[in-house]
């Protein structure tokens, strides 16, 4: 009986320990196999995601949690989606949590310490990028950021410590010298503020630029005697130093020294050895003064005269000049006769060349407007505007073979970045050139590219109505073109004139009567409508057409009596034969 009984313990005990080994195993395969799941659906999450399957991606995501609740990736991904969809708080906490479960990250440390810096939340952000520095030691933008932090939350010694470490890894700098320079004289420690400044000079002894900022700096912390000592050995040095002399001048304007500061300025500026920054830093400060105090204006005038007398080897002053007129309000001729002395410099000059292209278009100088877009095609030949100016002004001069040419020539070398509009407006122009040139195919067909790049080109719908209905074709497509004119710009005569005449052309005399009644109203005297501008003989003539074939024959002679006197060429061949008739003629 012993025997069983010890053969069964001994059977037990041997089983139990090769189901505890086979329970290990199975735990194993299943962590292994957990693992694969979560593997692939975390694929596919980020195919989702690269995707841009926002959607899909975070429900993988969050089956991913549901697999591997502490999965950094997966809760940092998360995160980024919830930021994308404009969940900032729940985006954040994702990403912390991510952090908390691989703080060694410095992706994801990056991620939340930029989330809470964009919330200027300085107290959660530091402890961020100290973990970032430590894993990170030669991250010196990390430091210089903490330096900032510890600065706005009142840490000045951790902000000095952070950028002694800055030092470590750099050697001195001005940044850093100037701002811990800075901090020590918070802390109302002068001789460790003073020690950094000396050091800098050390560390660069032949850079007279950097002696300069130094004393600026002496200057501003009150030590006047210090900051004179370092800009003496400046001068010293480098008598004719910028920096110095505008640092000199600051001082005399500083100690009220006016009349001192304004003749060191003067002399400076137009003296002819002066560098160009200089007198560019001379002519701001001057124009800040004038700001401040407007009586300082004739002055700045007396400077810019004296200065343009002198050659100009580039267009600086000239184009701070201008800056200034436009500032100082002064007449748009000034303004252009210093953008044509800019041109005299930098033929090429596109803000000069834009400027006086506006000018005399908005003058009505076709001359004027032929001139500059020809400097500008010869400087620019990609720049469609230059063509689309000069062949209207071409078309102005009744030159059409040459605008055509000019015009197709723009579209050709037209850049990909050109404005929709103005493509439109060029094939609208080439459109009423060749109706012009009695190519009435070719006119169609630039009209119809034209609508193609902007549909709502007003000046095309109403052109291309008006030769529609001279031909009498298509005048449902006239009507419907002319009234999207209409609808836009309700008072406009001549787009009310076209649709008038169109309604005219399809026989509804009625509606076409009480749309040109809007423009030339019979209740008008004959003087009335004779000294209005905007009314022009066939626009006249066109309302005596109506009002006969509306049935009142005696205000439509009038009419054309009227339209004959206007004399502007305007009227059909057929007009002085209507006066003559006094009926309608076709």
């Amino acid at each position: 009986m012993k025997t069983g009984i010890h053969n069964i313990s001994f059977t037990f005990s041997s089983l139990k320990g090769r189901w505890g080994v086979f329970f290990l195993l199975m735990l194993a395969a299943l962590g292994i196999r957990a693992q694969a799941t979560f593997d692939y659906f975390y694929l596919e999450a980020e195919k989702c995601r690269l995707a841009e399957d926002y959607s899909s991606a975070m429900d993988l995501y969050r089956h991913c949690l549901d697999i591997n609740p502490e999965a950094p990736e997966a809760l940092y991904n998360m995160g980024l989606l919830y930021l994308y969809l404009r969940s900032d708080s729940l985006g954040t906490e994702y990403i912390r949590q991510a952090c908390e479960r691989d703080a060694n990250n410095p992706y994801y440390l990056e991620t939340l310490g930029a989330l809470y810096l964009g919330r200027r939340d300085a107290e959660a952000a530091i402890p961020v990028l100290e973990k970032m520095a430590t894993l990170q030691s030669r991250r010196s933008d990390v430091l210089s950021q903490l330096a900032q932090l510890y600065s706005t939350v009142g840490d000045t010694d951790k902000a000095i410590g952070a950028l002694n470490r800055i030092e470590l890894l750099e050697g001195i700098s001005p940044q850093v010298s100037i701002e811990k320079f800075r901090l020590y004289m918070e802390k109302e420690q002068k001789d460790s503020a003073f020690v950094q400044l000396q050091a800098l000079c050390d560390e660069s002894p032949h850079d007279m630029n950097l002696r300069v900022v130094v004393g600026s700096q002496y200057m501003q912390a009150g030590d006047t005697l210090k900051a004179l000592e370092v800009y003496d050995e400046v001068r010293r040095q480098e008598p004719t130093n910028t920096n110095l002399q505008l640092a000199m001048m600051d001082y005399m304007r500083d100690i009220g020294m006016d009349q001192r500061y304004n003749f060191v300025r003067d002399s400076l500026l137009l003296h002819p050895d002066s560098p160009a920054q200089l007198r560019l830093l001379l002519l701001k400060s001057y124009i800040a003064d004038v700001q401040r105090d407007s009586t300082y204006a004739p002055q700045l005038t007396a400077a810019f005269d004296s200065l343009l007398a002198q050659p100009q080897k580039d267009v600086d002053v000239l184009m701070m000049k201008a800056a200034y007129q436009v500032y100082s309000k002064q007449p748009k001729e000034a303004l252009c006769q210093t953008m044509r002395l800019v041109l005299e410099v930098d033929p090429g000059n596109e803000t000069a060349l834009r400027e006086l292209l506006q000018y005399y278009a908005e003058k009505n100088d076709d001359k004027g407007v032929e001139d500059i877009s020809r400097r500008g095609l010869n400087y620019h030949p990609e720049e469609i505007a230059y063509a689309y100016y000069l062949g209207m002004a071409l078309a102005e001069q009744k030159k059409l073979a040459d605008a055509a040419e000019v015009l197709q020539q723009g579209l050709r070398v037209r850049t990909e970045f050109v404005s929709p509009y103005l493509v439109s407006n060029v094939f609208a122009v080439l459109g009423d050139i060749y109706y012009q040139e009695q190519k009435e195919l070719e006119a169609f067909a630039a009209y119809d590219s034209a609508l193609v790049y902007k549909e709502d080109n007003i000046m095309c719908l109403n052109n291309y109505a008006y030769y529609l209905s001279l031909k009498n074709e298509q005048l449902d497509k006239a009507e419907e073109m002319s009234y999207r004119t209409i609808r836009q710009e309700p008072d406009n005569i001549t787009y009310l004139d076209t649709y008038a005449w169109i309604l005219f052309m399809k026989g509804d005399y009625a509606h076409a009567r009480s749309y040109m009644d809007k423009v030339v109203n019979p209740a008008r005297t004959d003087q009335e409508l004779l000294s209005d501008e905007q009314l022009q003989g066939n626009i006249i003539e066109h309302a005596g057409d109506i009002y006969a074939l509306s049935g009142d024959n005696e205000t439509a002679l009038r009419l054309w009596k009227l339209a004959v006197q206007k004399d502007d060429d305007t009227g059909t061949p057929l007009l002085r034969k209507k006066v003559k008739r006094k009926k309608y003629l076709k």
